[in-house]
Parts: C-alpha cells; structure tokens; sequence
C-alpha cells in the first residue's frame, strides 16, 4: 500500500464537497430566478374595442404579475406636443399624456388603467407604448408595445340574422345579452 492512499482518499472527497457545493449554489441560483419570474410584476398595454360602441377604442395598461410594480413609467410615442396645454380639451391625447406625465409610484397587481384613444370615427395613427418599472427586489423591467390600428378598427364579426315573431325577439336578446358577458370577460 501506497502512503499517499489516505491523502488520495481526502483528495477525492474534498473534491467531492467542492463539486456539491457548485452544484448547490447553482440551484439556489436557479431557485431564486425561477421565484422572480413567477412573482415579478408583468406589464402589459393593449388596444381593445369598447364594448357597444361603434369606434371606441380604449389603451389599457394592466400588471398582469403577482407582485406589486413600482416607479413605473408610460412614455407614448409620438410624444406630447412642447406646449400640451395649447391642445383644446376635446383633443383626448393631452388627457392620456397629462395622465402618465409623472411616475406612477405602485401600481397593484390586476390594477388597469383605461383611457379612450379613439371616439367614433376619430383618426388613429399607430403608435407605441413604452413601460418601465421595478419589481419588488429592485430589478428593472422594460416592455414596448407597437400598436397598428388597423388589428382592432378592421376586426369582422357576425350577429344573429333577421329574426320574426315575438319567440325569436326573445332568443335575440338573450343572445346579445350572452354575447356581452362573453366579452366584458
């Protein structure tokens, strides 16, 4: 037998304890980045038609996370006009810029903010949505949305044909009725 056999033996576990310890840390690591994505706050911006309304169309802004967001930041592009005051109060684009001027400082989760972008048969160029924010570790977060108009304005949809009698009045209704609940969820 070789003296060196009980070094050999430390060697290898030493290495061994060595190796355990990479491993662990890189799945703490793991496990700290996993629970980050599935708690971080979400942002989202998106068009949507407001229901029973010809041409409104309505920017919201939701945290669709688990977590509360903070120092949160809209920025729209095309930005405000130098003088925004000078924009007549019908004008709904000096409200929506005059609205996220400031930083936001928490924005709760499933909180959305609605704003009107398009009333009737307004023009609506595309534009973009920028949102910055922290998450409750500090960690910043950074979504852009380019919207077009033309994927919600030329949407096409089918209503119930002509109904006679006071039977299918009914059924009618109810129809529409139902058709508005599956839309407001």
């Amino acid at each position: 037998r070789s003296t060196l056999f009980p070094y050999t033996t430390l060697f290898r576990s030493a290495g061994a304890i060595v190796w355990t310890g990479v491993v662990a840390r890189r799945a703490l690591r793991a496990a700290k980045e996993d629970s980050r994505s599935r708690t971080r706050p979400v942002m989202m911006a998106e068009l949507r038609r407001a229901p029973l309304s010809h041409g409104t169309v309505n920017l919201l802004l939701d945290n669709l996370g688990a977590s509360v967001a903070s120092d949160v930041t809209v920025v729209l592009d095309p930005g405000p006009p130098p003088n925004l005051e000078s924009l007549p109060d019908s004008d709904l684009w000096k409200w929506i810029h005059q609205r996220y001027a400031r930083p936001i400082t928490t924005w709760a989760p499933h909180l959305r903010m609605s704003n009107v972008v398009r009333a009737g048969d307004d023009k609506l160029e595309p534009f973009v949505v920028r949102i910055n924010y922290l998450g409750p570790d500090g960690t910043p977060y950074a979504d852009r949305y380019e919207f077009n108009p033309d994927h919600v304005l030329k949407e096409t949809e089918a209503g119930p044909s002509q109904a006679a009698g006071d039977f299918d009045w009914e059924k009618r209704k109810v129809k529409a009725l139902e058709a508005l609940v599956a839309r407001l969820d």
